[in-house]
């Protein structure tokens, strides 16, 4: 299965690393005919319009399926049990808008913002993100693992997020202080991202993504069940974008600074692996992440600059 994603904008000058004229015009060429055949088949199957509850009879409204919640209590429950309110953002719902990061899922999420300072990306809750916590003040988890830092206690939900967005089954999204069982990140809330078992992945999947700014980002999975219950997922992901080719900043318009100027400073790049064994109920994953990130802002330099 090949599912490739492109986000095509026209740019002068923009050209594929490594690839002739003409095999940039095939790679193109490629890219836009599985986007279109993509988009035919969506069009071609429309989404079924939701049931009209007021028209149902009670024995029919006490058959219809309410999603369950597993962080709001650390069990199962059905959402109109769980003492929280909760959010959750399936992987349809992923694919259907296009989020590309965590910070792209949680910043569709009611209630939640993110902030951006072309460094890490910042997560604020209901109006609260005081500069330098770091997302310390909402706790983040993986298959209900802590992902927060042992240094700062920052959440990762950008692109140093060592998860690809492709891998996530759901996002379960709890308001409120749940300190009482998560410990003290858990002030505003808690975030648990919940990954694909093997068995949900139908062999191997490979995909590609381009993008302006010389944004370019493949990914391959494997994923199978096997007997007894034995499930496998290994997947990697690479990613390179250039950025903005200049940015200016007025405060550090002097000579000492390049006049403001920020040429090619706002690169992003990054590999991930993850990998999980599951049994049954039992479950071993790993992840890696390297994050290399070009910071334009010169954050380090104070306001001293004038």
């Amino acid at each position: 299965m090949v599912d490739m994603r492109s986000r095509l904008r026209s740019r002068s000058g923009a050209r594929l690393p490594g690839l002739a004229p003409a095999k940039w015009i095939a790679t193109a060429g490629l890219l836009v005919i599985l986007a279109s055949s993509g988009l035919a088949q969506n069009l071609a199957q429309p989404d079924p319009p939701p049931p009209d509850l007021t028209q149902l009879s009670l024995r029919q409204l006490m058959e219809v399926k309410i999603e369950t919640v597993y962080t709001a209590s650390k069990h199962e429950q059905k959402v109109t049990e769980a003492p929280s309110s909760v959010s959750i953002v399936t992987a349809d719902e992923i694919q259907k808008y296009g989020h590309r990061t965590l910070a792209d899922i949680l910043r569709s999420v009611r209630g939640l913002y993110v902030t951006y300072d072309r460094n890490y990306h910042y997560l604020g809750v209901r109006g609260f993100n005081r500069p330098g916590d770091y997302s310390s003040r909402v706790l983040l988890l993986v298959d209900g693992q802590r992902l927060n830092d042992n240094v700062y206690d920052s959440a990762p939900i950008g692109t140093e997020f060592p998860v690809d967005v492709d891998l996530i089954e759901r996002v379960e999204v709890i308001r409120g202080p749940s300190s009482s069982l998560y410990g003290n990140n858990a002030f505003w809330g808690v975030i648990n991202v919940i990954t694909k078992r093997g068995g949900g992945l139908p062999g191997a999947e490979a995909s590609g993504e381009m993008a302006s700014y010389d944004t370019y980002k493949g990914r391959f999975s494997y994923g199978g069940k096997f007997n007894h219950d034995l499930e496998l997922l290994l997947s990697g992901s690479i990613y390179d974008s250039l950025g903005p080719r200049r940015l200016y900043f007025q405060e550090f318009d002097d000579p000492t600074t390049s006049y403001g100027l920020a040429d090619r400073l706002d690169y992003d790049r990054f590999k991930s692996l993850f990998a999980m064994l599951t049994y049954q109920d039992f479950s071993l994953s790993a992840a890696f992440s390297s994050r290399e990130k070009g910071i334009p802002t010169a954050a380090w330099l104070g306001n001293g600059v004038q």
